[in-house]
């Protein structure tokens, strides 16, 4: 007879405590090493478990991410802010129903270049919010030089309040007119309230310069909307203040008027 032996593996015995030695239970080796233990769940200092911290963590940076591109790429044109819409505005003269207080006749009158002080340069509207701040609103513009629209509407309100049509703006020959007029303006500009100010000093001049004809300062004061709700209102206060500019240089443009004579 052939005998084979079978390889057993090996076990170790566990005898019952309570069987005495009778009672042999066998166990693999396999099964007495120690078993992997699985990770305990990670904790965060707040007691939250960690992988929820880090999916949560990570949702501002996601809509960071979102805000970039909408702001970079306009992939949401809809939700892009909406622009401030600039305005422009120039002055205005007065109507054409004001008529002049004298008789018609030829008074040819040359009005020079405005001067204004520099913090009348800026292509805003200057807006006075306190006694030595001033403001200029970004959408609240000029459309034309300011020193250039008050020479156009002082010359326009004099061709009405004269009235004459021989008004000539900054390059004549001296003997195309009977007299020069001057401006020089110290303020003019409204505050937050509406309250606007004008104050110039002008000058009245024989032909080529040669002799002050008559010289004064203008003070001068209009209430209006405020600017901040009704730019244009606050425009037209402005437009109110030159045309009372106006009024002042037609009347001493009529009391030298028989002096200098006319052409």
């Amino acid at each position: 007879m052939k005998l084979t032996s079978k390889a057993r593996s090996p076990k170790s015995e566990v005898r019952s405590p309570n069987a005495g030695t009778e009672w042999v239970a066998l166990r693999s080796h396999s099964e007495n090493l120690p078993r992997p233990v699985p990770d305990a769940p990670r904790i965060s200092s707040f007691g939250f478990h960690l992988s929820f911290v880090i999916l949560h963590s990570s949702f501002p940076a996601l809509l960071l991410a979102l805000a970039a591109c909408v702001s970079l790429t306009g992939c949401f044109g809809f939700l892009k802010p909406s622009k401030a819409t600039e305005r422009h505005f120039v002055l205005a003269a007065l109507p054409v129903t004001e008529t002049a207080a004298v008789p018609p006749g030829t008074l040819a009158v040359g009005v020079g270049q405005v001067k204004l002080p520099a913090y009348l340069f800026n292509t805003s509207m200057a807006i006075r919010s306190g006694t030595n701040e001033i403001e200029y609103p970004v959408v609240t513009l000029w459309a034309e030089r300011l020193d250039t629209g008050i020479q156009r509407v002082v010359a326009a309100n004099l061709a009405l309040l004269l009235p004459t049509d021989q008004i000539r703006l900054s390059a004549w020959r001296s003997e195309d007119v009977a007299a020069e007029v001057y401006v020089t303006i110290e303020q003019f500009d409204v505050d937050t309230r509406g309250n606007a100010v004008l104050v110039a000093w002008w000058r009245i001049l024989a032909p080529g310069g040669e002799k002050i004809l008559k010289a004064g300062e203008a003070r001068l004061t209009r209430q209006g909307p405020s600017p901040d709700t009704a730019p244009s209102g606050a425009i037209a206060t402005l437009s109110d203040l030159v045309a009372d500019l106006s009024r002042q240089l037609a009347q001493a443009l009529k009391e030298t008027r028989p002096a200098s004579g006319s052409k």
